[in-house]
């Protein structure tokens, strides 16, 4: 069986092939993000031809690294043919920043 594919006009026009960075917010996990830009495309592309089926709508979506659920920060989407490029784009040295108090306790 044939998968069902986006028109090739529609996807150029709607430029949904490339990467981009998403500030996710705290209590959400990488996967919730990435479901939730699949389903926004999804919707934009079944928004502007009523005739695409479910499948037809379905963007590939894929992120760059898992960042813990609590944590907020940028995470990087790659969309459509985008998503080959992940590599290229995560493989360098990455930093973190943190801030703390000492002199404090918690139970």
């Amino acid at each position: 069986e044939e998968r069902a594919r986006v028109p090739a006009e529609l996807k150029k026009e709607l430029d949904m092939d490339g990467v981009m960075a998403v500030n996710k917010p705290a209590n959400w996990t990488s996967f919730d993000v990435v479901a939730k830009v699949r389903s926004e495309l999804g919707k934009l592309l079944r928004n502007a031809n009523a005739e695409l089926t479910y499948k037809q709508c379905r963007v590939k979506v894929g992120h760059g690294g898992t960042l813990d659920p609590m944590a907020t920060g940028v995470l990087v989407l790659g969309v459509g043919s985008g998503t080959k490029l992940m590599d290229e784009y995560t493989k360098g040295s990455k930093c973190y920043e943190a801030v703390g108090a000492f002199g404090f306790e918690t139970d």
